[in-house]
């Protein structure tokens, strides 16, 4: 596929006292499964997963949930996704992840693995009638639209297009209790959607209060704390990301809000009537970076923004995050080239000189006695990206990049394996349980090579120049330690590293 290139640049007023930040679009970034030539009818959500693939619901009986990945080429249909899914979240619990969503029109509340096995159905008759709106016919209904789940398991979903109710479950799908609604204090018309706002302690609940145009606050017990803020374009989907509450409005914009409630930045903004706030806006009368209607919004950990589109025929837009040279979440170098500053120096480097800044590069040489050996950072790290280059000098390269513990992802031939497993994790005790895909088309043997790694929780993901190649979660992995760079022992080699970058997330 051609590579897309960033396109528009929308430059934002910062918080008080900082740098600035900007976001700039990547057009055309996403990559239909082979024979589509649209993304489908779409009325509902998007969210990341901790390896950065995208999971975009459509009103698709064949296609209800697809996966995309961080480069944006389609990866898989979740088999059995209702094409109903309204609204929905992807969390961590342990060391698994769970879709949390709603269907709109099925009046279910499901619990899903990312592989699409249901774990969990809540139906509409568990909620009370005396919470429900009745139809024409005397019927109590829900269309329920939103969906999010507390660190205890307890699940809130939100029934936005018939009583504006909250509605509260346990981790077990039993009914708890009902709050919110068209009456005082809350006064709700449509609340869309909802997330819990964990910047607070304790937590609350942020609601998109649609058709009143305002963002609000509730406790988890369902107390009104206010109007977070309003005056805004229809909001209608919610993502918390660090201090940012980014907000989605129908009518042709994007929003973020601080911690305090106040206007951040704003982004996409649409100024021609005839195409916001509907389904309707042809391709041809698209702009890139431009919104029409947002409808689902999430980020990624890097900051980048995701918006899924009210549409017929289906569109995402993606906003890449510019981070400025002065934020803290900004990429640290973790060797600077001139000296060994910030690592532990084994003992004995001095004399054999396994570890040596040379010209900008950190040489990693096999000593007289071959003997292996590891640099260990002095610092701990717990969630990360790692950026580096890597040069393979001389010898049987056997190297790679421990994550906080015996975990490491492989740098060069596997000792085990007599072949190579660059970008590959090595388990201790379970060997190289998955292997890095098309490795041997993208490595360069004599030539700097540039790897990321991302280590979230148990999960692990690796690109190899600029390619995603593997994921994979570990049952062994630490929540946080040193990150080292392995010399292997018992052969000849020489490798260069260099641009060893690392941001916290």
């Amino acid at each position: 596929m051609n590579k897309p290139i960033l396109l528009l640049a929308f430059f934002l007023n910062a918080l008080p006292g900082s740098a600035k930040d900007s976001w700039e679009t990547q057009p055309n970034w996403l990559v239909l499964a082979s024979g589509k030539e649209k993304l489908g009818n779409m009325h509902g959500d998007i969210a990341a997963s901790s390896n950065g693939d995208l999971f975009v619901s459509v009103g698709d009986a064949k296609a209800g949930l697809q996966v995309y990945g961080d480069d944006g080429a389609w990866k898989r249909n979740i088999p059995n996704a209702p094409s109903d899914l309204h609204g929905f979240v992807i969390r961590t619990e342990g060391t698994k992840e769970f879709i949390y969503g709603v269907r709109v029109g099925g009046g279910e509340i499901l619990k899903m693995t990312l592989k699409g096995k249901t774990v969990l159905k809540i139906p509409a008759s568990s909620i009370p009638d005396d919470f429900k709106r009745k139809g024409k016919d005397g019927k109590p209904f829900v269309r329920l639209t939103g969906a999010d789940v507390a660190k205890n398991g307890d699940i809130f979903v939100t029934d936005g297009y018939s009583s504006d109710h909250i509605h509260r479950f346990n981790k077990n799908g039993k009914y708890l209790n009902s709050f919110g609604g068209k009456n005082a204090p809350y006064g709700f018309k449509t609340l869309h959607k909802l997330v819990l706002d964990h910047r607070f302690e304790p937590a609350r609940i942020i609601g998109m209060d649609r058709a009143n145009n305002r963002v609000v606050h509730m406790s988890l017990s369902g107390d009104f704390i206010g109007v977070v803020e309003d005056g805004l374009l229809l909001p209608a989907c919610v993502h918390i990301h660090s201090d940012w509450a980014v907000v989605g409005e129908l009518r042709g914009r994007v929003t973020i809000l601080d911690k305090k409630g106040e206007i951040f930045a704003q982004i996409g903004a649409n100024d021609r009537k005839d195409e916001i706030g509907t389904n309707r806006t042809p391709p041809s009368k698209w702009r890139e970076g431009i919104v029409t209607a947002p409808h689902g919004i999430t980020c990624n950990t890097k900051g980048d923004i995701f918006v899924a589109e009210w549409s017929t025929t289906g569109r995402v837009h993606r906003f890449n995050r510019v981070s400025s040279p002065n934020q803290s979440e900004q990429s640290k170098n973790l060797f600077n080239g001139n000296n060994l500053e910030g690592w532990q120096i084994p003992s004995g480097n001095k004399e054999v000189g396994w570890y040596k800044a040379e010209g900008g590069t950190l040489a990693v040489r096999s000593g007289p006695k071959k003997k292996g050996s590891i640099l260990w950072t002095k610092r701990d790290y717990a969630d990360f990206e790692l950026d580096l280059e890597f040069r393979f000098v001389d010898g049987i390269i056997d190297s790679g990049i421990h994550l906080r513990n015996s975990d490491q992802i492989q740098i060069g031939i596997s000792g085990s394996l007599k072949r190579d497993m660059t970008c590959s994790p090595y388990i201790p005790g379970k060997g190289y349980p998955v292997e890095a895909k098309k490795v041997s088309q993208l490595l360069k043997e004599k030539d700097w090579n540039r790897m990321r790694i991302r280590a979230v929780g148990p999960k692990y993901t690796t690109w190899l120049q600029g390619q995603e190649v593997m994921n994979y979660e570990s049952g062994s992995a630490k929540e946080k330690g040193p990150i080292g760079i392995q010399l292997h022992g018992n052969r000849n080699m020489k490798i260069d590293f260099r641009k060893l970058t690392l941001r916290e997330l």
